[in-house]
């Protein structure tokens, strides 16, 4: 929230299975972020999938990061 009051860009990046949560902690903190939205789970994927899920979510942030500035 700071960032962005500053003019930084940023990205919350959430699974998928935590949308409920990331939305209830969103508007507690009176704050919208933009959100990239991540396949669940995230552990106990081999190496090589966690290489191709940061990929695509360098793409996706950049993007969003992009049309938030």
């Amino acid at each position: 929230n700071e960032l962005d009051k500053n003019g930084i860009p940023g990205v919350f990046l959430v699974t998928e299975e935590f949308q409920d949560a990331a939305s209830i902690q969103c508007k507690s903190l009176g704050f919208e972020p933009a959100i990239y939205w991540m396949p669940h789970p995230v552990q106990n994927r081999t190496p090589e999938e966690l290489r191709q899920m940061a990929k695509e979510a360098a793409e996706g942030v950049l993007e969003l990061m992009t049309f938030n500035t």
